[in-house]
């Protein structure tokens, strides 16, 4: 054997042989999220990208501990929630609603999206990928601990806002009665 191989043995079968414990607490978490819909102000023909209001998602992970849960950290970009392992005793599932600032978000280009005073322009656009929920449950049972991790693609449909058609805003025809 060349010693490289039996460095990397050595650390293998040292790894196995210390007493004590060392299998972790098992726990799984899965995390999820509806499509998140956002109305957005028309843009003018000029601009590539479409600027973006703050956005909220609804997420929910499912947990499963082998002991008890210590916490479930539920994170967008930089916008983050932790539960804490007194709020998720008993429960099999952590929700929350994470409201993402637009300065933490990709922007959304589309040449032929939400152009005003453009009638052809489409009028909604799903993006898929959009972010990423990331998910990690902690669990503990006993001097036992261990972190799992999860990730979700999110959905963003945008809609463009309506150009508002003020025809009652028209000068008034003199020859009609007031």
């Amino acid at each position: 054997m060349r010693p490289s191989r039996c460095n990397i043995v050595a650390l293998f079968l040292a790894l196995i042989a210390i007493p004590g414990p060392v299998a972790l607490a098992d726990g799984t978490i899965v995390v999820a999220a509806h499509e998140t819909k956002v109305n957005v102000s028309p843009r003018s023909a000029d601009l590539e990208l479409v600027n973006l209001p703050p956005l909220e998602f609804a997420l929910r992970a499912a947990i499963q501990c082998q002991g008890d849960p210590v916490s479930v950290t539920l994170s967008i970009a930089d916008t983050y929630e932790t539960i804490s392992g007194e709020a998720l005793a008993g429960a099999r599932a952590a929700e929350t609603t994470l409201r993402v600032p637009p300065s933490q978000l990709a922007l959304a280009a589309n040449s032929r999206f939400c152009i005003a005073d453009d009638p052809e322009s489409a009028r909604e656009l799903l993006v898929r990928g959009f972010a990423t929920a990331h998910a990690s449950l902690r669990c503990a049972s006993g001097e036992n601990a261990s972190a799992h991790f999860a990730s979700a693609p999110l959905q963003v449909r945008l809609s463009c806002e309506q150009e508002a058609e003020n025809d009652d805003q028209a000068p008034p025809d003199s020859s009609e009665p007031r």
